[in-house]
């Protein structure tokens, strides 16, 4: 069983430094956002998944390997200051 480290929208637009509506158009073109849970709840997503999407993404867009590199780490330092050990 493969456990999730999901994050909401919400902490994904502040760790990608984007905003709701560009989440949105995003899941149109396969960002992977899971199903709430159950009705009422927001939808979660998966923060490595996002991550590999968003590189790929950004890769088919044409930025370099070095520049992917300089985004990833970025994001995960963005990540780790706003999200990661806090309870």
């Amino acid at each position: 069983m493969k456990l999730y480290k999901t994050v909401s929208k919400q902490q994904i637009t502040r760790t990608f430094g984007v905003n709701r509506g560009t989440i949105y158009s995003w899941e149109g073109h396969g960002f992977p956002v899971r199903p709430p849970e159950r009705p009422g709840r927001s939808s979660k997503v998966d923060f490595e998944s996002a991550l590999e999407w968003f590189l790929n993404y950004q890769e088919i867009k044409g930025v370099s390997d070095e520049g992917l590199a300089i985004l990833e780490q970025a994001i995960r330092e963005r990540k780790e200051r706003f999200y990661d050990g806090k309870s």
